[in-house]
């Protein structure tokens, strides 16, 4: 999809030397290697230049083999469920590798010695074979489509990015001085207390649901007409929960209730702002059950919930010792990736960058007439 070793070897050839000129003839099939002559390849594969740059960040090279294998990664984690998911997995896969590089330079010129670099990271991969056992631990590199040069590579890149973060964050490291206090003030906390104090006390609601699937129903219309039908009901004093083990198509066993959970964790925004206004015992109108993509779906199925029970804690305590822990976690971490992203932004701005078309998202084919 990504990596073409032809074209790759006639645009190097082209870049090494002068154009083409236009409408010259492609170049026939190469023989079938040697056994020798595939050795050779495959060290060269270890070169950048010769198997073809997918970026440039800065000093550094990420290959199209690199890039290809993040996002082949990165696809099996999460798979894209539409194009403009596929493209969107594409562009965080580039800024993504685009990132490390030029993290790992910076951590480079805080002057850590490379060797002891070396050290530490042949010490850990060392210690992770002997605890997971040789064969496993090959297996594993295997699966991620590393070997273990690759692998040694990247955790030295990695502790190049931590020196990075360590010193972007105002610690001292290698022989440099703290340049930032992180110290957190009580005032600081204070007012931070002031702007959270309902999400350290969070509302959480209980939902009744009853789901109708069209497909056993007959049709969406009868599926609709069932869910109007007991809502009425419910309106006229019948119990929902006996409605849903009468019809309901999920959630039979626990009578239609999902477990507490606060009013914005829904993800669908109707169903977030019922359950954050109405009251115990309101009901939702009828509607569509929602598809992947978040699309009303009626071939899907009905629904119709119902706010079973609403949870409000009492106010929290400034003074109490778990509210002041989790307080000073949450102003840590929040000013660590505040420090961290106005780094980020200065690296991007600064440093010199280039994307293979190569390696850029793939047009989509032109339907046939």
């Amino acid at each position: 999809m990504i990596r073409q070793s032809l074209a790759l070897a006639l645009l190097l050839s082209q870049a090494a030397t002068s154009q083409s000129p236009a409408g010259q003839p492609a170049q026939p099939t190469p023989p079938r290697p040697t056994a020798q002559q595939a050795a050779t390849q495959q060290a060269a594969q270890q070169n950048p230049i010769l198997e073809g740059v997918a970026v440039q960040a800065g000093e550094s090279l990420v290959t199209l083999g690199e890039f290809e294998r993040h996002f082949r990664r990165r696809q099996e984690a999460q798979p894209p469920d539409s194009r403009e998911s596929e493209e969107r997995l594409y562009r965080e896969t580039l800024l993504e590798l685009w990132t490390a590089r030029l993290e790992a330079q910076k951590g480079a010129d805080l002057g850590l010695d490379p060797a002891q670099i070396e050290k530490i990271t042949r010490a850990n991969l060392e210690a992770e074979r002997e605890k997971a056992g040789l064969e496993v631990y090959l297996a594993q590199l295997r699966e991620e489509g590393k070997d273990a040069l690759a692998e040694e590579s990247e955790r030295q890149e990695q502790i190049r990015r931590d020196l990075w973060k360590y010193s972007a964050l105002g610690n001292a490291v290698v022989a440099r001085r703290a340049t930032r206090d992180a110290t957190i003030r009580p005032g600081e906390l204070r007012a931070m207390f002031e702007e959270n104090k309902q999400n350290l006390a969070e509302v959480t609601v209980q939902l009744r649901w009853l789901v109708v699937s069209s497909r056993e129903s007959g049709s969406p219309e009868a599926a609709r007409a069932s869910c109007e039908d007991a809502r009425a009901r419910v309106l006229a004093g019948e119990d929902l929960a006996l409605l849903v083990e009468e019809r309901g198509a999920d959630l039979r066993d626990s009578r239609g209730l999902l477990p507490f959970r606060a009013p914005s964790s829904f993800a669908d925004p109707d169903v977030a702002a019922f359950a954050d206004k109405a009251g115990v015992g309101e009901l939702t109108e009828v509607s569509p059950l929602s598809d992947r993509n978040g699309q009303p779906a009626p071939e899907l199925g009905y629904r119709l919930i119902q706010l079973h029970d609403r949870r409000v804690p009492p106010e929290p305590d400034f003074d109490a010792p778990d509210v002041q822990r989790l307080l000073t976690r949450y102003f840590a971490n929040e000013r660590r990736e505040r420090i961290l992203g106005r780094e980020r932004a200065r690296l991007h701005r600064e440093a010199y960058a280039w994307v293979n078309p190569l390696a850029g998202v793939p047009e989509v084919a032109a339907p046939r007439p």
